[in-house]
């Protein structure tokens, strides 16, 4: 099989899907002073369509490009509510016969809990967040987008209500430059979810996730059709087989209707396992 001609090749890989980012994988709850938070998220996804900007479709892509993803995070709670994280991302992507693997950009993170009081019905936390361009963007695939950006979150959960549970997250992303002179679209990331805990240890979640990403900039000047959005809707389930260990795989269909730009996968495969110790 040829593979595609590299101009194209390399546009694919800077619109490559991006999923949500590790800043509002979070609920609004932070963690307890010296309680410890270790959590990985695995994912895969085939991204084997590029967006068409003249008919506004998605058309299928050979040779697709093939993504297995670990995030891990580790947090710490500190008095006053406060705590701090950082989430390495272990890739391996492959794209006809091109294929790298290793750490990609490195996520640091503090949060401050500043709705944390029992009676209250809604629990939530801001979070600050850099990104740093740790990731090899001379990989073939990239690793990294080679930018340094900066981010600040909010993420809202209530009390059990009924048979229901509510999330609501949001972050807005101040994007770097890749190099001298391309810097990359700002970045507006967002999660609306609800919880059914209706079966002891096993709860069902549906959410919709997506986001708005800017025209990116070459010299100062946007560059056409280079704006993404994405629309998810993911299906989860939660297990707790141990107080302290859950388990939640979850499956995500992009809303390629009312999404536009870069290359997007016809589904999404993931599984996130943490606990937190004491």
């Amino acid at each position: 099989m040829k593979l595609i001609k590299p101009a194209v090749l390399v546009l694919f890989f800077l619109t490559a899907d991006v999923q949500a980012t590790p800043l509002i994988i979070r609920t609004g709850a932070v963690n307890k002073p010296f309680q410890v938070l270790a959590w990985a998220t695995l994912t895969y996804y085939q991204n084997n369509q590029l967006y068409d900007w003249t008919n506004n479709r998605f058309n299928k892509f050979d040779p697709s490009l093939n993504v297995l993803s670990a995030d891990i995070l580790a947090s710490l709670g500190l008095p006053f509510k406060i705590e701090l994280g950082g989430v390495v991302p272990i890739m391996d992507k492959k794209q006809g016969e091109l294929h790298s693997s290793g750490i990609g950009d490195v996520l640091v993170v503090a949060r401050y809990g500043f709705l944390q009081f029992p009676l209250l019905p809604v629990k939530g936390a801001l979070s600050i967040g850099a990104s740093l361009p740790t990731g090899d963007k001379d990989a073939a695939p990239a690793l990294g987008d080679g930018s340094t950006d900066f981010a600040a979150a909010l993420a809202f959960n209530t009390t059990k209500l009924l048979f229901l549970v509510g999330h609501l997250r949001g972050a807005y992303w101040l994007n770097g430059k890749t190099n001298d002179s391309t810097k990359l679209g700002n970045m507006f990331e967002y999660m609306a979810g609800l919880d059914f805990p209706v079966i002891p240890k096993l709860t069902p979640q549906v959410a919709l996730t997506g986001y708005w990403q800017d025209q990116k900039r070459v010299n100062g000047t946007p560059v056409a059709n280079s704006e993404l959005s994405r629309t998810n809707l993911t299906f989860l389930l939660m297990y707790q087989p141990l107080p302290l260990l859950t388990v939640r795989p979850k499956f995500s269909l992009p809303l390629k209707s009312i999404s536009k730009g870069g290359g997007i996968a016809d589904y999404y495969l993931g599984l996130d396992i943490w606990t937190t110790l004491p």
